[in-house]
């Protein structure tokens, strides 16, 4: 019998296929309705008040 040649490598130029094991993991699931029967919300609303922005927004009116 004839000597079999070694296989070479696989190497996967598909950068997808290549980083999927990194990024398809199993997630835990969070039942939205239950929270937000809890009260939960994602985005709250009316958290800053006036006086915490950074800039004076009557400067702006002016010009």
């Amino acid at each position: 019998m004839a000597k079999q040649k070694p296989q070479p490598a696989v190497v996967i130029n598909n950068f997808v296929a290549k980083h999927m094991h990194e990024v398809n993991k199993s997630q835990v699931f969070v039942d939205r309705k239950k929270n937000a029967k809890r009260g939960y919300d994602k985005h709250k609303k009316g958290r800053y008040s006036n006086d915490y922005l950074p800039f004076s927004c009557p400067v702006f009116a002016v010009l």
